[in-house]
């Protein structure tokens, strides 16, 4: 009897546990990327139909295999997604990591007080966001779970 009162009680509460999670709804607008700051001043691409934002971590692996993976599209699809990775370190830590990536598709914003992280409400990294032009949010979630279909799918 117990265990079947703690289920329910777990199976209530999962709800708001998850709601915290995120701040972004599919569909819906996301904020407002206020940069202070880009790596080596490189400013994003003119905006195409749709921009994926990445938030990153050097410390965390797969932060760097989803980077390697996000410059492999970019290079597939060209002008038709821009990737703007966000994070926290300052630039003269990640800049040697993070400078190879660079390309007129991918640009580093640096978010040293945090402000994009929370408005967005990361909880984890690797984590994304593909958005459109209108700045409605298309799909997100992990990085690794990013594919050539998800975009083509979302740019049509």
């Amino acid at each position: 009897m117990k265990k079947i009162l703690l289920i329910l009680l777990l199976a209530a509460l999962l709800p708001f546990a998850a709601a915290d999670a995120q701040n972004i709804a599919l569909g819906e607008r996301v904020p407002e990327l206020k940069v202070p700051a880009w790596l080596d001043g490189q400013k994003p691409a003119a905006t195409p139909r749709l921009t994926y934002v990445e938030f990153f971590q050097s410390s965390n692996a797969a932060c760097i295999t989803s980077l390697k993976q996000l410059r492999a599209m970019t290079d597939k699809l060209g002008t038709k997604l821009r990737v703007v990775v966000i994070t926290q370190e300052k630039e003269d830590k990640i800049g040697p990591l993070l400078r190879p990536y660079l390309s007129p598709q991918i640009s580093v914003a640096i978010d040293a007080g945090g402000k994009i992280f929370t408005a967005f409400g990361v909880q984890y990294v690797p984590f994304g966001v593909l958005v459109d032009s209108k700045n409605r949010a298309l799909w997100q979630g992990n990085s690794l779970h990013l594919t050539s279909e998800i975009i083509d799918k979302s740019s049509k």
